[in-house]
This record gives structure tokens, C-alpha cells and sequence, in this order.
């Protein structure tokens, strides 16, 4: 009897201990928030629904920033050696913008509130760390997926590979079974030749947008193409290679007779 009751009692404290984890790290920006209203209201004299405004985007870019930091951060520690690296420096740096904003609002101004006259300069600041922040998570969203693709492929290759090498080895173990080796040649083939008619649909298109803006980066081509930047460094030493583009100071230039063979 004393052991259930001492079980029970165990679950209960363990599941109150997660509910309070999990509230607690929403609550916590709570008191920086009211901290936040009440200066803009005294210091600066701003009206009180505007205060609470600003008190609501002050910490909503802070937990932003620091969760984007700490995804950053996990990716970095977990990635492979050969996917790029996350900007997590760039992270930490917002995080260090949003800590100099919250103290410079709730201590700077109780401190010396003469600061109040430059204090509005702030917000842009914060406008500014707001921006790079969405294009901080949607870069690493782009990264991630693009892992995700590429690991796919290489998943596809990988099956198509022993599939062949599977329907190789019956084969010459004359086993009889020549035409479920044809039907899984054919996957092979077809695998292989959907990988082909992609890529060469992608070369095509990166040649056309070299066409159409020769300075355009590496990234913003990965970004027009969906695929990952190495990809695109990938395609254009190959297009290179064979003569379809010829670099041109920081920019490409696009082959025009080579450009036409690529569409047929």
C-alpha cells in the first residue's frame, strides 16, 4: 500500500514538474514586458496601448532570437562534415542586440533618463533584428530541406544500385528468373533516367537565369532552382567544363550556340 501511494505520488510531482517546465519559459518574459511598458510610457510618454505594443515586440523577438540561436546551435552540433554550417554567430549576435535593448529600456533610462531623447532610435534596431531573424529561420529552412533532398536521392540511387546489382547476380547465376530481372532493370533504368531528365531540366534553367542576370550569387541561384548551393557550384563547374559558360569577372557569361544545344 505505502509503495503505490509513494508511486503515485511520484507521477503526480513528475507530471507537475513538466506542466511547470513547459509554462514557465512563456511566463518568464512577463516581468521584462511590463518592465518594457512602463518605461516607454514614463521615459518616453508614449501612450499606454502603444506601450504594450512595444513591450509585446521587445519579447517576442527575444524568444525568437533565442530559439533561433539554439536551433542554429543543435544543427551545427549535429550536422554531417559535408553540409554547410549554420550562421549561428549571426543568432547570437540578434540575441546580444535584444539583451542591450531590454536592459537599455528597463535599467538605462531609470539609470540616466536624459537617454530618453535617443532611446527611440531603438526601434528600428528592433525592426532590423525582426527581419533578420525570418531570414535567418527560412535560410535554415531552404538548408534543411535540402539535406532532406539530397539525402532522398542518394536513398533512391542507393536502392536503384542494389536492385541492379541483385538483378546482376541472378543473371549469372542463370536462376531462371530473367523476367523479374528485366522488370527490375527497367526501375533501374527509369530511376536513372527521371535523375537524368532533372538535372538536365536544372542545367537548362540555370543557364537561363545566368542569361537573364550574369551577376546573380550562388545562393540566390539555389534559391531560384530549390536546390542546395553546393549544387549550384557543382553545375556550374560542369557547364563550365564542356563550354557552356565562361566566367566573367565576378558574373557569367552564357554561351549562346551551347545554351541552345542544352534545351534540345
Amino acid at each position: 500500500m505505502l509503495d503505490t501511494l509513494r508511486d503515485t505520488g511520484n507521477q503526480i510531482e513528475s507530471l507537475l514538474t513538466d506542466a511547470v517546465a513547459k509554462i514557465a519559459p512563456w511566463a518568464a518574459p512577463i516581468p521584462t514586458a511590463y518592465l518594457v511598458g512602463r518605461a516607454t510610457v514614463e521615459h518616453l510618454h508614449w501612450p499606454a496601448w502603444v506601450a504594450v505594443v512595444a513591450a509585446i515586440i521587445v519579447e517576442s523577438l527575444g524568444l525568437a532570437t533565442t530559439a533561433t540561436a539554439l536551433d542554429l546551435r543543435e544543427y551545427n552540433a549535429s550536422k554531417r562534415k559535408s553540409d554547410p554550417r549554420a550562421p549561428f554567430t549571426l543568432a547570437a549576435v540578434l540575441v546580444g542586440v535584444y539583451l542591450v535593448v531590454a536592459l537599455a529600456l528597463t535599467v538605462a533610462l531609470d539609470i540616466a533618463p536624459v537617454l530618453a531623447t535617443y532611446s527611440p532610435a531603438i526601434f528600428p534596431l528592433l525592426s532590423l533584428v525582426g527581419v533578420s531573424v525570418l531570414a535567418l529561420r527560412a535560410d535554415h529552412k531552404r538548408r534543411v530541406g535540402a539535406i532532406a533532398q539530397e539525402k532522398a536521392e542518394r536513398k533512391t540511387r542507393r536502392t536503384a544500385q542494389q536492385v541492379h546489382k541483385a538483378d546482376a547476380q541472378r543473371a549469372h547465376s542463370g536462376n531462371g528468373r530473367g523476367a523479374q530481372g528485366s522488370a527490375q532493370n527497367n526501375a533501374f533504368d527509369t530511376v536513372n533516367r527521371t535523375r537524368q531528365e532533372r538535372k538536365a531540366a536544372l542545367l537548362c534553367a540555370l543557364l537561363e537565369a545566368y542569361e537573364d542576370n550574369p551577376n546573380l550569387g550562388a545562393t540566390d541561384a539555389a534559391r531560384a532552382l530549390g536546390v542546395h548551393r553546393n549544387t549550384i557550384y557543382g553545375y556550374t563547374a560542369e557547364l563550365e567544363s564542356v563550354g557552356k559558360l565562361q566566367k566573367n569577372g565576378d558574373g557569367w557569361k552564357v554561351t549562346t550556340v551551347n545554351r541552345n544545344r542544352a534545351k534540345q
